[in-house]
């Protein structure tokens, strides 16, 4: 094994490589393509059937309904690349979720967006059928009559793109979440096809049959504001009665149909083509670079605003680590400072140390002091001149030394009352009994007024009706680790890498750093560890607050408090560990770990032996 002081060092500084974002951009904009061809040759065959039987065989050749139905659904995909990300953007409650995330500008735009597409939608659906125009038939003689089944279905279709857009928002398909194995696009359309057409059918179904009821309390103001503005477009009767009610089950069910149908395959299909991962005709995105190892810490680097980028950078990085030997060999003798290798244990120790960073700020934990402790410099001691300098002149006070003196850690309401019963001194300083006693009797009936007031709070919380309000561990847990894939992708790339240069690094670039690495997941290990054991539970939160044990979590029990992103997390982790000790089993005691390292490494090797 060849030391690094031995090799020599370049002049030049490296030059800057290109970002990685520049070829992720490009092949995203190759698959928005690709998702663009797919979606019009899917609404062409849709279309086909309808132009057959209304226009003959040759209108079904002509892409007509294809390129209209592909005008409403391309706002939608302009919609999803614009809100990407990756990140869980979970609330407290359920409550506060729905708050936020429908009454929002998000919510309008995602409304605006699918009202355009639901208008032009069913302008084609009503032309293609003649009971559905605008004005009833009439004679010569006749006066024109609006045809309110027209105006049911326009209002139906207003209801169902506000529901959609109400579930877009709720079910966040902005959010993109890579798969781990690369599948074939055309395979994974072809495999939701069935699901989303059945989950289609059923809720057009729901949705037709609930809108009658909703439309009867605001029939009589749309029809008329259609026949106010009708009139500007004909000459109508003078009459404004409404006829039998327009229920078409029928046309109701059909466009509920078509709009969900087209809308819920317009976004899985968007969700598939844009989360193709970090390959691209079985190489990496980097690999189009005359520099891929710059290229690819252009991606990894902490701080970058592009997060879909950033974390497609970090499945690259795992698989190199997982399955290309040529591109570890590639990182293991890239020696010219900073080597490639640092820059990359950096990264991937980043984003271990932000996870350790939110649990502590956000969950009162001690792990920020302890980590801070195993890795602080010793504090140098101060050297404090023996000469004192000449003390402060003493201040007089010209208060009221009578007076009762402010308590340390005074409460508001506390302050408040000492203010009012040194407010009714009089001149002799001689306080007023009655007004005393009546301020403690106030003070007693608010106190009871509070606790009763708690006790119905709790017990609604108890109740099914209170789920919606309650501050629940799981949600807090899920906005903390908002990136589980990104975090469980640096854990195991740097263990692959780790373990890999056991036999592929020959330079010895990657066993300097092992200790370090040793004690970030040890740390992190324990930061977790006693996150599960003691959770710090919201006042709210009652349903868990029952299942702790003397403020403990049960674990390995029934009642236990499930937190899945941190016991994912906790097993990756762990796994990682376990890995690199084993691997380095016979040079650990010459590694100069810390002392809690060697007591989990300890642990480790008994668990294999």
């Amino acid at each position: 094994m060849v030391s690094l002081g031995t090799l020599p060092h370049t002049a030049l500084g490296r030059s800057e490589p290109t970002h990685y974002h520049v070829f992720y951009s490009a092949i995203l904009q190759l698959r928005y393509g690709h998702l663009s061809k797919m979606t019009f040759v899917m609404l062409w065959v849709m279309g086909g059937p309808v132009s057959l039987a209304r226009h003959g065989a040759l209108m079904m050749f002509l892409p007509v309904l294809g390129v209209l139905g592909f005008i409403s659904i391309f706002p939608i995909y302009v919609l999803r690349k614009a809100r990407l990300h990756t990140d869980t953007r979970t609330q407290p409650s359920v409550a506060l979720e729905i708050y936020r995330r429908l009454f929002s500008k998000s919510y309008v735009r995602v409304s605006i967006i699918y009202l355009f597409s639901s208008y032009i939608i069913t302008q084609i659906y009503c032309s293609e059928f003649s009971d559905l125009t605008m004005f009833l038939p009439k004679r010569d003689f006749e006066l024109s009559k609006v045809n309110e089944k027209r105006i049911y279905i326009n209002m139906l279709s207003v209801y169902v793109a506000l529901i959609y857009a109400t579930i877009h928002c709720l079910q966040d398909k902005d959010r993109l979440s890579l798969p781990s194995a690369k599948t074939d696009p055309m395979l994974r359309v072809k495999q939701i096809l069935y699901p989303e057409f059945r989950k289609s059918l059923a809720l057009s179904f729901v949705l037709s049959i609930i809108f009658i009821p909703a439309y009867l309390p605001l029939r009589g103001y749309v029809w008329r504001s259609s026949l106010y503005f009708a009139r500007f477009l004909a000459t109508l009767h003078k009459s404004t009665a409404t006829g039998s009610f327009p229920f078409s089950p029928l046309h109701s069910f059909l466009l509920s149909f078509t709009l969900l149908f087209m809308w819920n395959m317009a976004n899985e299909m968007c969700t598939i083509y844009l989360t193709l991962g970090a390959l691209h005709r079985g190489k990496g995105i980097s690999e189009k670079s005359s520099d891929p190892n710059g290229t690819l810490l252009t991606g990894l680097r902490r701080g970058s605003k592009k997060q879909f980028t950033r974390r497609t950078a970090f499945q690259e990085l795992r698989f190199i680590a997982y399955n290309d030997g040529r591109r570890r060999d590639s990182i293991y003798k890239d020696v010219e400072k900073p080597s490639t290798w640092q820059q990359i244990n950096t990264e991937c120790l980043h984003v271990l140390q932000d996870l350790r960073n939110g649990f502590v700020i956000n969950s009162d934990l001690p792990g920020k002091s302890n980590s801070q402790s195993r890795s602080a410099a010793p504090v140098p001691i101060q050297h404090i001149s023996l000469t004192s300098p000449t003390p402060p002149p003493i201040r007089m006070r010209r208060e009221n030394i009578f007076l009762r003196a402010a308590p340390l850690n005074e409460s508001p309401t506390s302050k408040l009352e000492r203010r009012l019963f040194e407010g009714l001194q009089d001149p002799l300083a001689v306080q007023s009994s009655s007004a005393i006693a009546w301020f403690q009797g106030l003070q007693k009936w608010l106190k009871q007024g509070k606790e009763e007031l708690w006790t119905h709070i709790i017990a609604f919380l108890c109740t099914p009706y209170g789920a919606p309000f309650r501050y629940t561990i799981q949600r807090k847990v899920s906005k903390l680790v908002s990136n589980r894939e990104l975090v469980s992708d640096a854990i195991n790339s740097l263990s692959d890498l780790v373990v890999n240069s056991i036999i592929e690094d020959t330079f010895g670039t990657v066993q300097r750093d092992i200790p370090r690495i040793l004690s970030e997941f040890d740390q992190t290990i324990t930061l977790l560890e006693s996150f599960v054991e003691k959770p710090p539970l919201h006042w709210s939160d009652v349903r868990n607050k029952k299942k702790l044990v003397n403020g403990r979590n049960p674990i390995g029990t029934s009642d236990a408090i499930e937190l899945d992103e941190v016991d994912i997390l906790v097993d990756d982790l762990t796994e990682a560990f376990d890995r690199i000790v084993h691997t380095f089993d016979k040079y650990l005691l010459g590694m100069a770990l810390n002392p809690d390292v060697y007591k989990r490494c300890g642990v480790s090797l008994r668990h294999v032996r």
